[in-house]
Protein backbone atom coordinates (compact mmCIF):
# COMPACT_ATOMS: atom_id res chain seq x y z
CA UNK A 1 0.00 0.00 0.00
CA UNK A 2 2.76 2.52 0.40
CA UNK A 3 4.43 1.62 -2.51
CA UNK A 4 1.18 2.41 -4.72
CA UNK A 5 0.42 5.39 -2.56
CA UNK A 6 4.10 6.79 -2.82
CA UNK A 7 3.54 5.89 -7.03
CA UNK A 8 0.62 7.93 -7.21
CA UNK A 9 1.99 10.85 -5.62
CA UNK A 10 5.00 10.51 -8.14
CA UNK A 11 2.72 10.42 -10.94
CA UNK A 12 0.52 13.60 -9.77
CA UNK A 13 4.30 15.23 -9.40
CA UNK A 14 4.91 14.80 -13.11
CA UNK A 15 1.11 16.23 -14.00
CA UNK A 16 2.50 19.20 -11.87
CA UNK A 17 5.64 19.30 -13.87
CA UNK A 18 3.82 19.25 -17.26
CA UNK A 19 2.89 22.46 -17.82
CA UNK A 20 6.81 24.33 -16.31
CA UNK A 21 8.13 21.44 -19.11
CA UNK A 22 5.94 22.43 -21.76
CA UNK A 23 6.52 26.38 -20.89
CA UNK A 24 8.28 26.61 -24.24
CA UNK A 25 7.54 25.90 -28.22
CA UNK A 26 10.19 23.62 -29.18
CA UNK A 27 10.84 23.11 -32.78
CA UNK A 28 11.62 19.76 -34.03
CA UNK A 29 15.20 19.11 -35.00
CA UNK A 30 15.22 17.06 -38.58
CA UNK A 31 16.82 14.16 -38.05
CA UNK A 32 16.71 12.89 -34.48
CA UNK A 33 15.36 9.95 -32.66
CA UNK A 34 15.90 9.41 -29.26
CA UNK A 35 15.87 5.78 -27.83
CA UNK A 36 14.92 5.28 -24.41
CA UNK A 37 16.01 2.48 -21.99
CA UNK A 38 16.21 2.27 -18.46
CA UNK A 39 16.17 -0.70 -17.51
CA UNK A 40 18.78 -2.92 -15.62
CA UNK A 41 22.35 -3.82 -16.97
CA UNK A 42 21.76 -7.45 -18.14
CA UNK A 43 18.39 -5.91 -20.69
CA UNK A 44 21.36 -3.75 -21.92
CA UNK A 45 23.43 -6.73 -22.80
CA UNK A 46 20.14 -8.47 -24.25
CA UNK A 47 18.97 -5.12 -26.35
CA UNK A 48 22.45 -3.14 -27.46
CA UNK A 49 22.77 -4.75 -30.03
CA UNK A 50 20.46 -3.57 -31.98
CA UNK A 51 20.93 -0.10 -31.53
CA UNK A 52 23.36 -0.82 -34.36
CA UNK A 53 20.57 -2.39 -36.49
CA UNK A 54 18.85 0.64 -36.27
CA UNK A 55 21.42 2.84 -37.21
CA UNK A 56 22.43 0.74 -40.27
CA UNK A 57 18.81 0.61 -41.37
CA UNK A 58 17.57 2.31 -44.32
CA UNK A 59 14.73 4.16 -42.26
CA UNK A 60 16.90 5.69 -39.58
CA UNK A 61 20.19 5.44 -41.45
CA UNK A 62 20.74 9.46 -41.59
CA UNK A 63 19.58 10.07 -38.13
CA UNK A 64 21.27 11.74 -35.38
CA UNK A 65 20.69 9.14 -32.39
CA UNK A 66 20.25 9.72 -28.41
CA UNK A 67 20.31 7.38 -26.24
CA UNK A 68 18.43 8.52 -22.91
CA UNK A 69 19.86 5.60 -21.06
CA UNK A 70 20.27 4.29 -17.09
CA UNK A 71 23.17 5.73 -15.35
CA UNK A 72 24.22 2.17 -13.80
CA UNK A 73 25.03 1.17 -17.56
CA UNK A 74 26.76 4.24 -18.83
CA UNK A 75 30.36 3.13 -18.60
CA UNK A 76 30.11 0.11 -21.21
CA UNK A 77 27.79 2.03 -23.34
CA UNK A 78 29.75 5.11 -23.70
CA UNK A 79 32.77 2.71 -23.97
CA UNK A 80 31.40 -0.01 -26.69
CA UNK A 81 28.58 1.71 -28.22
CA UNK A 82 29.73 5.50 -29.09
CA UNK A 83 30.23 4.41 -32.45
CA UNK A 84 26.51 4.28 -33.30
CA UNK A 85 24.88 6.79 -30.83
CA UNK A 86 25.86 9.98 -31.53
CA UNK A 87 24.41 11.49 -27.78
CA UNK A 88 23.53 9.86 -23.98
CA UNK A 89 21.62 11.15 -21.63
CA UNK A 90 21.71 9.22 -18.52
CA UNK A 91 19.07 9.01 -15.67
CA UNK A 92 19.43 8.10 -12.29
CA UNK A 93 16.79 6.03 -11.41
CA UNK A 94 16.19 6.64 -7.97
CA UNK A 95 16.87 10.55 -8.40
CA UNK A 96 13.96 10.12 -10.91
CA UNK A 97 11.95 8.90 -9.00
CA UNK A 98 12.35 10.59 -5.57
CA UNK A 99 13.67 13.89 -6.42
CA UNK A 100 11.46 16.74 -8.58
CA UNK A 101 14.06 18.88 -9.05
CA UNK A 102 16.45 16.47 -10.72
CA UNK A 103 13.10 15.25 -12.34
CA UNK A 104 12.41 18.42 -13.70
CA UNK A 105 15.67 19.56 -14.85
CA UNK A 106 16.10 16.09 -16.99
CA UNK A 107 12.35 16.34 -18.80
CA UNK A 108 12.76 19.69 -19.26
CA UNK A 109 16.03 19.18 -20.71
CA UNK A 110 14.48 16.22 -23.05
CA UNK A 111 11.99 18.47 -24.09
CA UNK A 112 14.13 21.36 -25.19
CA UNK A 113 16.12 19.10 -27.64
CA UNK A 114 13.21 19.04 -29.93
CA UNK A 115 13.46 15.74 -31.34
CA UNK A 116 11.77 13.93 -34.18
CA UNK A 117 11.26 10.66 -33.21
CA UNK A 118 11.40 8.93 -30.26
CA UNK A 119 11.29 5.19 -28.85
CA UNK A 120 10.65 3.85 -26.00
CA UNK A 121 12.29 0.31 -26.71
CA UNK A 122 11.38 -1.55 -23.33
CA UNK A 123 8.83 -4.58 -23.43
CA UNK A 124 7.89 -3.86 -19.22
CA UNK A 125 7.19 0.03 -19.87
CA UNK A 126 6.87 1.91 -16.63
CA UNK A 127 4.68 4.89 -16.40
CA UNK A 128 6.92 6.56 -13.92
CA UNK A 129 10.06 6.31 -15.96
CA UNK A 130 10.29 5.66 -20.08
CA UNK A 131 6.57 6.97 -20.65
CA UNK A 132 6.65 10.10 -19.41
CA UNK A 133 9.93 11.17 -20.94
CA UNK A 134 8.52 9.60 -24.45
CA UNK A 135 5.43 12.76 -23.56
CA UNK A 136 7.88 15.24 -22.35
CA UNK A 137 9.87 14.49 -25.79
CA UNK A 138 7.00 16.10 -27.81
CA UNK A 139 8.12 14.08 -31.05
CA UNK A 140 6.31 13.96 -33.52
CA UNK A 141 6.50 10.46 -33.78
CA UNK A 142 6.33 8.17 -30.48
CA UNK A 143 6.67 4.53 -31.15
CA UNK A 144 6.53 2.53 -28.12
CA UNK A 145 6.18 -1.49 -27.34
CA UNK A 146 2.15 -2.76 -26.20
CA UNK A 147 4.04 -4.39 -23.18
CA UNK A 148 4.57 -6.99 -20.97
CA UNK A 149 1.29 -8.58 -19.77
CA UNK A 150 1.65 -8.41 -15.89
CA UNK A 151 -1.60 -6.98 -14.69
CA UNK A 152 -0.14 -4.84 -12.00
CA UNK A 153 1.79 -2.52 -14.88
CA UNK A 154 -0.60 -3.18 -17.83
CA UNK A 155 -3.66 -1.33 -16.35
CA UNK A 156 -1.73 1.42 -15.60
CA UNK A 157 -0.40 1.70 -18.98
CA UNK A 158 -3.80 1.10 -20.23
CA UNK A 159 -5.23 3.54 -18.51
CA UNK A 160 -2.64 6.33 -18.13
CA UNK A 161 0.22 6.17 -20.90
CA UNK A 162 -0.76 4.21 -23.92
CA UNK A 163 -2.19 6.94 -25.43
CA UNK A 164 0.94 9.29 -25.10
CA UNK A 165 2.20 7.16 -28.04
CA UNK A 166 1.33 7.98 -31.75
CA UNK A 167 1.91 3.69 -32.27
CA UNK A 168 2.36 0.79 -30.46
CA UNK A 169 3.92 -2.56 -31.96
CA UNK A 170 2.57 -5.45 -30.44
CA UNK A 171 3.72 -8.84 -28.71
CA UNK A 172 3.54 -11.93 -29.11
CA UNK A 173 1.60 -13.04 -25.82
CA UNK A 174 3.75 -16.04 -25.40
CA UNK A 175 6.51 -15.80 -22.91
CA UNK A 176 9.68 -15.33 -25.32
CA UNK A 177 13.13 -15.45 -24.32
CA UNK A 178 14.22 -11.39 -23.81
CA UNK A 179 16.39 -11.14 -27.05
CA UNK A 180 13.98 -13.00 -28.76
CA UNK A 181 11.34 -10.00 -27.36
CA UNK A 182 14.07 -7.34 -28.56
CA UNK A 183 14.24 -8.90 -32.21
CA UNK A 184 10.63 -9.23 -32.51
CA UNK A 185 10.18 -5.47 -31.53
CA UNK A 186 13.01 -4.38 -34.27
CA UNK A 187 11.85 -6.23 -36.93
CA UNK A 188 8.17 -5.27 -36.73
CA UNK A 189 9.73 -1.56 -36.32
CA UNK A 190 11.63 -1.91 -39.28
CA UNK A 191 9.68 -3.77 -41.63
CA UNK A 192 12.39 -7.02 -42.02
CA UNK A 193 14.18 -9.72 -40.87
CA UNK A 194 16.83 -9.30 -38.31
CA UNK A 195 19.90 -11.90 -38.89
CA UNK A 196 21.56 -11.27 -35.70
CA UNK A 197 21.58 -15.13 -33.45
CA UNK A 198 22.92 -13.90 -30.19
CA UNK A 199 23.71 -11.10 -27.59
CA UNK A 200 28.15 -10.03 -28.38
CA UNK A 201 30.10 -8.09 -26.96
CA UNK A 202 33.52 -7.48 -28.57
CA UNK A 203 36.42 -7.26 -26.12
CA UNK A 204 39.12 -7.15 -28.45
CA UNK A 205 39.62 -3.81 -27.56
CA UNK A 206 39.55 -3.95 -24.24
CA UNK A 207 43.08 -4.68 -21.62
CA UNK A 208 42.99 -6.31 -18.21
CA UNK A 209 45.82 -6.89 -16.44
CA UNK A 210 44.68 -7.50 -12.83
CA UNK A 211 45.41 -11.10 -13.15
CA UNK A 212 48.33 -13.43 -13.22
CA UNK A 213 47.23 -15.88 -15.62
CA UNK A 214 43.72 -17.03 -17.54
CA UNK A 215 43.04 -20.15 -15.69
CA UNK A 216 40.45 -19.38 -13.67
CA UNK A 217 36.82 -20.06 -12.77
CA UNK A 218 34.63 -16.14 -12.01
CA UNK A 219 32.04 -16.78 -8.91
CA UNK A 220 29.43 -14.04 -8.90
CA UNK A 221 28.08 -14.28 -6.19
CA UNK A 222 25.80 -11.16 -5.51
CA UNK A 223 22.67 -10.05 -6.92
CA UNK A 224 20.00 -7.70 -7.27
CA UNK A 225 17.54 -8.98 -4.47
CA UNK A 226 18.10 -11.46 -1.56
CA UNK A 227 15.76 -13.76 -2.83
CA UNK A 228 17.59 -14.33 -5.86
CA UNK A 229 20.96 -15.09 -4.12
CA UNK A 230 22.13 -18.16 -3.09
CA UNK A 231 24.08 -18.19 0.44
CA UNK A 232 27.28 -16.80 0.68
CA UNK A 233 28.26 -20.42 2.15
CA UNK A 234 27.22 -22.13 -0.38
CA UNK A 235 29.51 -20.28 -2.64
CA UNK A 236 32.08 -20.83 -0.31
CA UNK A 237 31.45 -24.63 -0.17
CA UNK A 238 31.78 -24.12 -4.08
CA UNK A 239 34.66 -22.28 -4.10
CA UNK A 240 36.26 -24.80 -1.91
CA UNK A 241 35.37 -27.62 -3.81
CA UNK A 242 37.07 -26.49 -7.03
CA UNK A 243 40.35 -25.52 -5.02
CA UNK A 244 40.51 -29.31 -3.76
CA UNK A 245 39.49 -30.73 -6.89
CA UNK A 246 41.20 -28.40 -10.18
CA UNK A 247 43.64 -26.32 -10.85
CA UNK A 248 42.21 -23.54 -11.39
CA UNK A 249 42.37 -20.55 -9.95
CA UNK A 250 39.08 -18.50 -8.26
CA UNK A 251 38.36 -15.43 -9.81
CA UNK A 252 35.35 -13.23 -7.57
CA UNK A 253 33.44 -10.28 -8.88
CA UNK A 254 30.67 -7.99 -8.36
CA UNK A 255 30.01 -4.56 -7.49
CA UNK A 256 31.38 -2.75 -4.72
CA UNK A 257 28.00 -3.82 -2.61
CA UNK A 258 29.40 -6.89 -2.85
CA UNK A 259 32.89 -6.90 -1.63
CA UNK A 260 32.03 -7.77 1.89
CA UNK A 261 30.61 -11.39 0.07
CA UNK A 262 34.01 -11.75 -1.92
CA UNK A 263 35.78 -10.91 1.68
CA UNK A 264 33.95 -13.52 2.93
CA UNK A 265 34.92 -16.73 0.46
CA UNK A 266 38.61 -15.05 1.22
CA UNK A 267 38.61 -15.00 4.56
CA UNK A 268 37.78 -18.61 5.17
CA UNK A 269 39.92 -20.30 2.36
CA UNK A 270 42.70 -17.82 2.55
CA UNK A 271 44.23 -19.42 -0.99
CA UNK A 272 46.82 -17.69 -2.98
CA UNK A 273 44.48 -19.23 -5.71
CA UNK A 274 41.83 -16.72 -4.85
CA UNK A 275 41.47 -13.61 -6.19
CA UNK A 276 39.15 -10.21 -5.64
CA UNK A 277 38.11 -8.15 -8.44
CA UNK A 278 35.09 -7.12 -6.81
CA UNK A 279 34.75 -3.51 -6.41
CA UNK A 280 37.60 -3.30 -8.40
CA UNK A 281 36.02 -3.91 -12.23
CA UNK A 282 34.10 -1.46 -14.78
CA UNK A 283 31.97 -3.39 -16.96
CA UNK A 284 33.68 -3.52 -19.79
CA UNK A 285 36.47 -5.26 -18.20
CA UNK A 286 33.87 -7.52 -16.29
CA UNK A 287 33.28 -8.36 -20.00
CA UNK A 288 36.98 -9.15 -20.53
CA UNK A 289 37.54 -10.85 -17.04
CA UNK A 290 34.64 -13.32 -18.49
CA UNK A 291 35.78 -13.85 -21.82
CA UNK A 292 39.30 -14.88 -20.67
CA UNK A 293 37.17 -17.15 -17.87
CA UNK A 294 37.06 -21.03 -18.21
CA UNK A 295 33.69 -20.65 -16.35
CA UNK A 296 31.29 -18.55 -14.71
CA UNK A 297 29.10 -19.62 -11.80
CA UNK A 298 26.77 -17.18 -11.04
CA UNK A 299 23.33 -16.30 -9.62
CA UNK A 300 20.76 -15.21 -11.72
CA UNK A 301 22.53 -11.40 -12.81
CA UNK A 302 23.59 -9.38 -15.19
CA UNK A 303 27.02 -11.23 -15.06
CA UNK A 304 25.33 -14.50 -16.99
CA UNK A 305 24.05 -12.26 -19.77
CA UNK A 306 27.72 -11.04 -20.25
CA UNK A 307 29.08 -14.45 -20.55
CA UNK A 308 27.37 -15.81 -23.30
CA UNK A 309 27.80 -12.71 -25.01
CA UNK A 310 31.68 -13.21 -24.71
CA UNK A 311 30.67 -16.97 -25.21
CA UNK A 312 32.05 -18.15 -21.70
CA UNK A 313 29.91 -21.34 -20.98
CA UNK A 314 27.89 -20.63 -17.44
CA UNK A 315 26.25 -21.87 -14.26
CA UNK A 316 23.40 -20.21 -13.25
CA UNK A 317 22.00 -20.99 -10.04
CA UNK A 318 18.29 -19.09 -9.89
CA UNK A 319 15.15 -19.12 -7.87
CA UNK A 320 13.15 -19.12 -11.19
CA UNK A 321 11.81 -15.65 -11.17
CA UNK A 322 11.47 -14.36 -14.97
CA UNK A 323 11.51 -18.12 -16.04
CA UNK A 324 11.56 -18.26 -20.07
CA UNK A 325 11.67 -14.68 -20.06
CA UNK A 326 15.23 -14.14 -19.07
CA UNK A 327 16.68 -17.63 -18.22
CA UNK A 328 17.37 -20.40 -19.27
CA UNK A 329 18.95 -19.38 -22.68
CA UNK A 330 17.63 -21.07 -25.35
CA UNK A 331 20.35 -23.34 -26.91
CA UNK A 332 19.70 -21.86 -30.46
CA UNK A 333 21.23 -18.36 -28.73
CA UNK A 334 23.71 -20.15 -26.24
CA UNK A 335 24.03 -24.09 -25.75
CA UNK A 336 27.01 -23.90 -23.32
CA UNK A 337 24.55 -22.35 -20.24
CA UNK A 338 23.55 -24.83 -17.22
CA UNK A 339 21.00 -23.95 -14.99
CA UNK A 340 20.32 -24.94 -11.75
CA UNK A 341 16.67 -24.04 -9.56
CA UNK A 342 14.80 -25.53 -6.97
CA UNK A 343 13.07 -29.08 -7.84
CA UNK A 344 9.69 -27.81 -8.66
CA UNK A 345 11.11 -26.50 -11.60
CA UNK A 346 14.16 -28.89 -12.16
CA UNK A 347 11.52 -31.97 -12.19
CA UNK A 348 9.16 -30.34 -14.41
CA UNK A 349 11.33 -27.79 -16.85
CA UNK A 350 8.82 -27.29 -19.36
CA UNK A 351 5.20 -27.34 -18.03
CA UNK A 352 6.01 -24.79 -15.53
CA UNK A 353 7.18 -22.30 -18.07
CA UNK A 354 4.81 -19.68 -17.45
CA UNK A 355 4.07 -19.98 -14.16
CA UNK A 356 6.97 -18.27 -12.85
CA UNK A 357 6.97 -16.06 -15.89
CA UNK A 358 6.39 -12.63 -13.17
CA UNK A 359 7.53 -13.79 -10.01
CA UNK A 360 8.91 -16.48 -7.83
CA UNK A 361 8.34 -17.14 -4.40
CA UNK A 362 10.61 -20.36 -4.60
CA UNK A 363 13.32 -20.66 -2.00
CA UNK A 364 16.66 -20.41 -4.07
CA UNK A 365 18.91 -22.07 -1.10
CA UNK A 366 16.55 -25.16 -1.33
CA UNK A 367 19.24 -25.58 -4.15
CA UNK A 368 21.90 -27.82 -2.41
CA UNK A 369 25.73 -27.11 -3.12
CA UNK A 370 26.13 -30.82 -4.50
CA UNK A 371 23.72 -30.16 -7.15
CA UNK A 372 26.19 -27.31 -8.56
CA UNK A 373 29.38 -29.64 -7.72
CA UNK A 374 27.80 -32.29 -10.03
CA UNK A 375 27.53 -30.06 -13.11
CA UNK A 376 30.81 -28.65 -12.19
CA UNK A 377 32.60 -32.30 -12.27
CA UNK A 378 31.71 -32.52 -15.87
CA UNK A 379 32.59 -29.38 -17.03
CA UNK A 380 35.74 -29.08 -14.98
CA UNK A 381 36.85 -32.68 -15.85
Amino acid sequence: MYIQTKNLFNFLIFLILLPFVYNKKVQPVSGSLLIVRLDAIGDYVLFRNFIRILKESTKYKNYKITLCGNIVWKEIAENLDKDVVDNFIWIDRKKFYGNFIYKYKMLNKIHNFGYETAIETTYSREVLFGDEIIKVSGAAERIGNTGSLDKHSRWKRNFFSDKWYTKLIPSEENNLFEFNRNKEFFENLLGKKIDIEKPSIDVSGISFNKLPNKNYIVLFPGGSSEKRRWDISNFLEIARYIIENSDHNIVIDGSKKEIGLAQYIWDNLRSQKVFITAGSTSLTEMAKLLSDADLLISNETSAVHFAAAVNTKFICISNGAFYYRFHPYPKEIFSDSYYIYPCEIMNNPDSIKDMYRFESSLDINQIKPEEVKEVLKKLIN
